[in-house]
């Protein structure tokens, strides 16, 4: 029926419709469409763009953090071995010396000198020198050499004092050759003196690892450093030399910090290449001490993630102008069905009979649309009847409970009171034999006789007060009336744990003031049922009972915990529980039970020191 409604006539009889329908023509789709698309996807695009750059940044990172620990640890191996593989050639002509036992004799010194010198061409000067300091040969011979004193050399010094063989800091030759070099130094001796050292010096642009320079055609940066901080060798795009000292201070401390670190992850040295850029460095130590850092330019890291940010950042421009135009084209196309069935969504309501919109007068692109509203529609009308049935029910049963604990708990008092008069007619039969008792004994004459009916009355009166006695306190202590709630929540735990199985321990602190009556015995009757649970159900070894106000002396609070067995909540609902919660909610309270099998059980009672509503 509504599809053949005339548009003219709704308006004529709706002028404010026809005003509404009016404004919804004059309004554009594309540009609100377009700020909706920028917020809803351009943004969070870019926000997602941004992040994936930055962990491809990171990932680069990693990458290069992995290569760059790669390259130190195989040319700190590759200068290691350079450097043993030298000093073992020394060590065998030491030992041959001073097995034979003919150190001084310089021809056989000249002789091995050459022939290492022959076999290891890497040494730039080989030398001996004697117990003294004094050089006596050297090869290749330099006739300035022989009578020098090298005492105050750490090649010399440091091999006399160990008895080890030792590699020098770099340094600067001032007898053969002045160029940067290290020192190899063998001790050797005559019987167990020292008698001299053997020592080779290699120049530092002889070690292979520095002289091929494999770093920098993978676009990496060495910095070789002694012992002493001293720069052995460093690339040419760094802006170190050889003998340079890295000072504490200043623009070197972040190298010094790396260096002095024992084990250090990937860090930015910034200013350390020679155009004053940043690097990243990795360092691995040799076996003398000594450090060899692989660097690589920040710009070289960064390369790569800027060639990724270029790449996805034009792929997004393309999509978003793509996107546009295409949206464009199918906004302009459905803008009046769209109109249309915004004008019916207005009239939708979710207490309506009728559907929001018929697919009939729809175009087909629509039509899915349309239908979906309808199945939204009376799936909405079902959920809210489902709702709100469940919430009557729930209600409905909430009500019956809380009726059902109230009638249970009037029904139990009935019942100790029930059982409280039996008890006392049990107690006034035992009273009427007393009495009786009494008389016969004012008729008896026998002595004998009177002894007998006399003892027999003071058995039934200590019986009768015993019994008047206990069950009087079961059934409500009087000590909850005289003395208070801590006195008597202390003499109904003391009752229950007489046998010390499971143990007790009861923190009862002082309240500022005693509650109301009904308080009182809700809280006593909440711990009386709590610990006597316990006692049948628990297995427990131990049991602690706390009672305290809170800070502000409005409420006060009972903790019953066990180590007992525990058990599942949703599994047990007795009467004992149900009467329990009832009668904290009764009292406007709280009451919360922390349990699991096995892991032992927490009672936590909450209650207000005065009624609701009590003056």
């Amino acid at each position: 029926m509504e599809s053949t409604r005339d548009p003219k006539a709704d308006g004529q009889a709706n002028p404010r419709m026809h005003v509404a329908r009016s404004r919804i023509r004059g309004w554009a789709l594309l540009p609100d469409f377009s700020k909706l698309l920028f917020i809803a996807v351009v943004l969070p695009v870019l926000s997602i763009t941004a992040l994936h750059l930055w962990q491809s940044r990171e990932v680069a990172r990693e990458q290069y953090a992995t290569r760059l620990a790669d390259a130190a640890r195989a040319h700190s191996r590759e200068i290691d071995a350079f450097i043993q593989l030298h000093t073992a050639a020394l060590q065998v002509v030491a030992e041959r010396r001073t097995t034979t036992g003919n150190v001084d004799d310089e021809g056989l010194w000249a002789a091995d000198m050459r022939r290492v010198h022959r076999y290891y061409p890497d040494f730039s000067t080989l030398a001996l020198v004697d117990d003294d300091g004094i050089l006596v040969l050297t090869e290749p011979a330099a006739p300035q050499a022989p009578g020098v004193s090298v005492a105050d050399r750490s090649y010399y010094t440091v091999p006399r004092r160990t008895g080890l063989p030792y590699v020098s800091d770099a340094y600067r030759g001032r007898v053969v050759s002045q160029l940067p070099s290290i020192a190899l130094s063998v001790p050797f001796f005559s019987g167990k003196r020292f008698a001299g050292v053997i020592c080779g010096a290699i120049r530092i642009d002889a070690f292979p690892a520095l002289r091929r320079e494999p770093g920098q055609a993978q676009d990496f940066e060495m910095l070789l450093v002694d012992r002493s901080h001293t720069v052995v060798h460093a690339t040419p795009g760094l802006r170190y030399g050889s003998l340079d000292a890295l000072q504490a201070g200043g623009r070197d401390r972040p190298l010094r910090r790396l260096l002095s670190a024992p084990r250090a992850a990937m860090q930015r040295m910034p200013g350390v290449l020679r155009d004053g850029g940043d690097a990243y460095a990795v360092v691995a130590p040799l076996r003398d001490g000594w450090r060899l850092l692989v660097l690589v330019p920040e710009s070289r890291v960064d390369a790569d993630a800027r060639h990724n940010m270029a790449v996805t950042l034009g792929l997004l421009g393309l999509v978003l102008v793509g996107v546009l135009v295409v949206t464009g084209v199918q906004l302009k196309r459905l803008g009046v069905y769209v109109r249309d069935l915004l004008d019916r969504m207005q009239r939708f309501a979710l207490d309506s009979q009728g559907l929001p919109a018929s697919p009939e007068v729809l175009p087909i692109e629509l039509a899915p649309l349309a239908e979906a509203l309808n199945q939204l529609a009376s799936r909405a009308h079902h959920a809210y009847e489902e709702v709100s049935s469940s919430l009557d029910e729930q209600r409905r049963l909430r009500e019956e409970l809380q009726a059902m604990a109230g009638r249970l708990i009037t029904i139990q008092e009935n019942e100790r009171r029930t059982l409280s008069r039996e008890l006392h007619d049990d107690i006034g039969q035992a009273i009427t034999a007393i009495k009786l008792g009494a008389m016969a004994l004012q008729d008896e004459s026998d002595q004998n006789r009177r002894r007998e009916i006399l003892d027999e009355i003071v058995g039934i009166t200590d019986q009768t007060v015993t019994k008047l006695r206990n069950l009087s306190m079961l059934l409500r202590p009087p000590q909850l009336d005289t003395l208070g709630l801590e006195t008597a929540l202390r003499w109904q735990a003391d009752t229950l744990f007489r046998s010390g199985t499971p143990q007790l321990e009861m923190r009862l602190e002082p309240l500022p003031e005693r509650p109301d009556p009904a308080v009182e015995l809700a809280c006593f009757r909440i711990a009386q049922e709590a610990l006597t649970n316990i006692l049948r159900h628990s297995k427990a070894r131990h049991v602690t009972l706390t009672l305290a106000p809170d800070a502000a002396g409005e409420n006060l609070h009972l903790a019953v915990t066990d180590d007992g067995q525990g058990f599942r909540t949703g599994e047990i609902q007795g009467l004992g529980l149900v009467t329990m919660r009832e009668r904290a909610q009764q009292l406007g309270g709280s009451l919360h039970i922390d349990t699991a099998p096995g892991k032992g059980t927490r009672m936590s009672l909450t209650l207000p020191m005065h009624e609701i509503g009590a003056s």
